[in-house]
């Protein structure tokens, strides 16, 4: 299966996990003590809609605009070491030490071009507004993971489910998985990318997330 159609069933969720997961901005400050880790999304929530609207028409004539935006406010604030060890499986535990940074790096590169081809690709026909995701409050002392359920209400259809997974790292909030729908991102991959493993090899497919990513980054955004 297509690596950019495993991670999700159909368009509408694709566009709900890219919008979902490109919603996590840095809080200004973290106190001694963790705010909950749902007021946390939510108030980065209203950051990023704020920016989306604000850059709409640039963003318009330069959907590449939005993976800058993806790479420089969601990066920080994913935990790639543990999703990609997550998504490996047991092939992480095999894996040398360059094998690990090569899956990072391009396994990082595919997520960030994926979700802003998607966010993209919603911002042509949509309006984002910040009543259009809804929290649920949890409560965590910072001592292990939790899941933030919320959902996403879209201009027309039922709102859709989207549970963050997160765990408190390095002084912040930082997500490890994104389920959409009832569909884990880390279990989609994680399925996908054993088989390929198992046929060419960890090294096989460095290759080819490396080639996908050339690919992508050599293609006009319009025709993604």
């Amino acid at each position: 299966m297509p690596q950019k159609e495993a991670v999700m069933k159909g368009t509408r969720s694709c566009a709900a996990l890219a919008l979902a997961v490109g919603l996590i901005l840095p809080a200004a400050a973290q106190p001694a003590a963790p705010p909950s880790p749902s007021a946390v999304l939510e108030r980065a929530a209203r950051e990023l809609v704020t920016a989306l609207a604000a850059e709409r028409e640039r963003i318009a004539a330069e959907p590449r605009r939005v993976q800058a935006l993806v790479d420089r406010h969601l990066t920080p604030h994913v935990d790639l070491v543990t999703a990609s060890r997550w998504v490996l499986g047991p092939h992480w535990r095999s894996a040398s030490r360059e094998q690990k940074k090569a899956f990072i790096r391009e396994f990082h590169t595919l997520l960030v071009r994926f979700y802003s081809a998607a966010l993209a690709e919603y911002l042509k026909g949509n309006e984002v507004r910040p009543e259009m995701l809804r929290f649920q409050p949890v409560r965590s002392d910072g001592s292990g993971p939790v899941v933030v359920r919320s959902q996403v209400i879209p201009p027309r259809g039922e709102p859709i489910p989207v549970h963050y997974h997160v765990h408190f790292r390095r002084g912040r909030w930082r997500i490890y998985d994104v389920s959409v729908d009832g569909v884990s991102m880390i279990t989609t991959y994680r399925t996908s990318f054993d088989g390929q493993i198992r046929r060419e090899g960890l090294d096989g497919l460095i290759r080819a997330l490396a080639e996908r990513n050339r690919r992508l980054a050599a293609e006009p955004a319009a025709a993604r």
